[in-house]
């Protein structure tokens, strides 16, 4: 799957997605996707120095890998958003914020942790598993 149409896939699992970026392990953007008609609350500057500080991040936490395990999701909370990290294989990241409004008006809008497990289904390559390990 391109990493257009997975950015796609992944914002049109949940409508609390707002925003969705597919980096390399350096933090360079490769490919965005955003919730038409929300704002960004960081510049496009803060978002690039904000990711490339996640990725040094998620490097950090891979030198423990040997010990304690490869790293399937890290999630930062922010007032305003939430900032989920996950690894798309060896070479890359994908980013996916979602609005921290825990209010749900639909029935099929998933909390946090609904939302990771189906974004972890979607990069397993199959959106319909139920991920029990998680």
């Amino acid at each position: 799957m391109g990493f257009e149409k997975l950015l796609q896939t992944i914002m049109d699992s949940d409508p609390n997605i707002r925003h969705s970026v597919i980096t390399d392990v350096e933090g360079d953007i490769i490919a965005v996707n955003h919730r038409p008609g929300l704002t960004n609350y960081l510049s496009e500057q803060e978002t690039i120095a904000f990711l490339k500080k996640a990725a040094s991040s998620w490097k950090a936490r891979k030198q423990l890998s040997p010990k304690i395990g490869k790293g399937l999701y890290a999630v930062v909370a922010f007032e305003k958003i939430t900032r989920i990290t996950f690894p798309l294989g060896d070479n890359n990241l994908i980013f996916v914020s979602m609005g921290s409004d825990t209010t749900r008006m639909d029935l099929h809008e998933g909390g946090q942790k609904q939302i990771i497990t189906h974004i972890l289904n979607i990069l397993s390559g199959d959106p319909t598993k139920n991920n029990v390990n998680q």
